[in-house]
């Protein structure tokens, strides 16, 4: 049985599913994975649309979904299809926009034009698809910002990293950061690699894997400036700059800035949304960071990161007092990961606050087996003073997290 289709938004929606390389070469399912991303970004920035984020988008990659099928998943009323060939350095693009329910494609193109014309291509679909989706609707006439970059030799490592900032190990944050470290020495000036490791350093951090988290948080501070002195304009980068200030150096006022500008250019951002829900907490505004995870939850219903949505929105409940709701959803969290460390803090909290106690001292135990080192007083610097803090600080007290 097919799931439930989602509700449609109130504005008109569009997906990009991901581009395929109909021979299955890997630097031309690169490419193709860059126009995919490109088209994205591109919609995802014109005001007036909603766009199913990247993450989710992706989950159809390689499967042969019926377009509607995709379009019910995602909630939305528009699924752009499309596949991406090679011949020498020509490349041979064949995109086709479908409406849910539909029998026929909205429009087909056929294009052909040499490797290095790829933005013109997606420029020529952008403007395509908003024709159709959005009658009327202006591009958005801001300068193109610099994305992921297209050559295939440097791409897919790369797209790795940009796609999934989530990483289930200390190991795993290492590697990455050696992949992106690679991808910056070949494109020195792009700022993305650069914000990209501030995240890196950031996730070390946070989850408790670092062996020096004091010099940890000064290098991913120090790229995060750098990615912001390389270009302060684009969303990705103001996002991942924002998050990072926030949490490695303590500054909300900039971080928030950071974040609101990045939403600004980019409404349809399931990871701003989610990186706004986590400072929002750390300055006690409970129900904004609450909305923000829920927005990032529609923006990307599929995501393979969805554990951080729900466990960001199982804080913010719990720091407004609403534990019920917080609980189903820290639930859920921890159901699709159980290695998230924040979602077993709040858990043991939130538990505590129901006066289910011995749920709550067992959860508080295995968070502690995850993250030993944890000690309450360390950790709540992070916070500014706020009633919220003060529910979640006595909740973790109650539950039997350490204090110091």
């Amino acid at each position: 049985m097919a799931p439930p289709s989602l509700p449609l938004p109130d504005r008109p929606s569009v997906a990009v599913l991901p581009f395929a390389d109909p021979e299955g070469d890997f630097d031309t399912q690169a490419l193709a994975d860059g126009l995919s991303e490109h088209v994205t970004d591109a919609l995802a920035c014109t005001p007036g649309l909603f766009v199913s984020a990247r993450n989710s988008a992706f989950t159809f990659k390689g499967r042969a979904v019926p377009p509607d099928e995709a379009a019910g998943r995602l909630g939305v009323a528009h699924v752009l299809t499309g596949t991406l060939s090679r011949t020498g350095t020509r490349l041979q693009v064949r995109a086709r926009l479908h409406r849910a329910a539909a029998e026929t494609p909205v429009w087909m193109q056929d294009l052909d034009a040499d490797e290095g014309a790829l933005h013109a291509l997606r420029s020529r679909i952008v403007a395509a698809t908003v024709a159709a989706v959005a009658p009327g609707l202006a591009l958005d006439a801001a300068p193109e910002r610099a994305g992921p970059p297209l050559d295939a030799g440097v791409y897919a490592p790369f797209l790795s990293a940009y796609a999934n900032h989530a990483m289930p190990s200390a190991e795993s944050v290492r590697l990455r950061i050696a992949s992106i470290e690679a991808v910056r020495r070949l494109v020195p000036e792009h700022p993305l690699p650069y914000a990209l490791l501030a995240q890196c350093y950031t996730n070390l951090v946070v989850q408790g894997w670092s062996p020096d988290a004091a010099a940890d948080c000064a290098e991913g501070a120090r790229l995060a400036r750098l990615a912001l002195e390389r270009d302060a304009g684009d969303p990705a980068v103001l996002m991942m700059a924002g998050h990072t200030l926030a949490f490695l150096a303590q500054d909300y006022d900039a971080a928030l800035d950071l974040l609101d500008r990045s939403l600004a250019l980019n409404p349809n951002s399931a990871a701003a949304y989610e990186r706004s829900g986590w400072v929002r907490c750390y300055v006690g505004e409970a129900d904004g960071a609450a909305a923000h995870f829920r927005a990032a939850k529609r923006q990307s219903p599929l995501d393979p990161t969805t554990f951080r949505f729900e466990s960001g929105l199982g804080l913010a409940l719990c720091m407004a007092g609403a534990h019920e709701e917080a609980l189903a959803w820290l639930d859920r969290s921890m159901a699709e990961d159980p290695t998230w460390t924040s979602t077993h803090r709040v858990r043991a909290a939130t538990l505590a606050w129901l006066g289910r106690q011995a749920e709550a001292e067992a959860a508080a135990a295995r968070f502690m087996e995850l993250e030993p080192s944890y000690r309450i007083h360390r950790a709540m610097r992070l916070y500014r003073p706020s009633p919220g803090k003060e529910r979640f600080v006595e909740g973790m007290r109650r539950a039997g997290v350490p204090y110091e």
